[in-house]
């Protein structure tokens, strides 16, 4: 991204004016304006080693923990995005009664927007934090919130960091373990690369089959219910190896997994209703790293002292 002092000179602009030159730089790949302003003088705060130069969402004992590895907080950072998901599902794939019953079908357009929001976010993300000085940003969580019944909110908000040593990534990491996570990991002689995420949507009409068996008193597999979810599972990691494969991760520590099934009228003209299921992957890529860019011997923890509470006295 461009320098933030490019468009100190807009401060005093009308806020439509604002608005317009916020939303180029959006498109152009970049954050609004009053984010690179917020930024800029965070970043000058730092500079000046004022009090309260930057925030964070860390607790004490992840505070302490990402201080013991070399790193230390510099700003608490945020991504968003508001999309609009008006046209995602095509069909169903479903052409009438067949002894194999209904086949599952990914939804790409579903998938590709849903993907392309939670990146989004992300790299918003990483823009703050690059603009912070920070080398990467930790404890990152991930939520979609409804924005005003028009479209859904992606957020990415976390912690940026910065090592205090020579050693600098090509370009922030980011991840969503938590800062006690973190150290354990850069202990361990691995670093985070990038969160990564799997996104699969599937769809399956509700045929005959699927209803007969519904309606049976019998406990019993629901054949195409497993069959969509399982599609949609399968896509998904297929989508987080991409993911890994494009950002160089050599292994993902997985963090979490949602999904979720809802139904709709079929818009093939039958009176049955689809099966939609969505199935969500994320987690954070790690690479290896040398031994000696490993943390300073100093900052491993040392042994715990102990102390008897009840001492036997010494017998003579």
């Amino acid at each position: 991204m461009t320098g933030l002092d490019d468009w100190s000179y807009a401060k005093d602009w009308a806020p439509e004016q604002i608005a317009y030159a916020s939303a180029a730089e959006l498109a152009a790949g970049r954050l609004p304006l009053r984010a690179q302003w917020r930024l800029a003088e965070q970043r000058q705060r730092a500079e000046r080693g004022d009090p309260g130069a930057f925030t964070s969402d860390l607790t004490v004992e992840e505070f302490a923990a990402i201080r013991s590895v070399g790193f230390a907080p510099v700003g608490q950072v945020l991504g968003t995005a508001v999309y609009q998901f008006a046209a995602v599902y095509q069909g169903c794939g479903f052409i009438g009664a067949s002894p194999a019953g209904a086949p599952v079908v990914g939804l790409q357009l579903a998938q590709a927007s849903l993907d392309e929001a939670r990146h989004l976010a992300v790299r918003r993300m990483r823009f703050e934090c690059d603009a912070l000085g920070g080398d990467g940003v930790v404890g990152v969580r991930l939520g979609v919130l409804p924005f005003h019944d028009i479209g859904l909110e992606f957020l990415a908000i976390g912690t940026a960091v910065r090592a205090a040593g020579a050693v600098r990534p090509p370009r922030p990491f980011t991840c969503d373990l938590s800062g006690q996570d973190f150290t354990k990991l850069i202990r361990a002689g691995w670093v985070p690369v990038a969160l990564l995420q799997g996104v699969g949507v599937t769809v399956r009409h509700n045929d005959w089959s699927q209803r007969i068996q519904s309606l049976s008193w019998a406990n019993q597999e629901l054949v195409g219910a497993t069959a969509l979810i399982q599609g949609a599972r399968s896509v998904a990691r297929t989508g987080l190896a991409r993911d890994a494969a494009r950002v160089g991760a050599h292994t993902v520590v997985l963090r979490d997994l949602m999904s979720r099934m809802y139904e709709r009228k079929c818009l093939s003209g039958y009176e049955a209703h689809d099966r939609i299921a969505e199935v969500v992957l994320w987690g954070t890529g790690i690479v290896p790293f040398g031994r000696k860019h490993r943390p300073h011997p100093a900052a491993t923890e040392p042994p715990l002292p102990m102390l008897r509470l009840n001492p036997r006295k010494e017998t003579g």
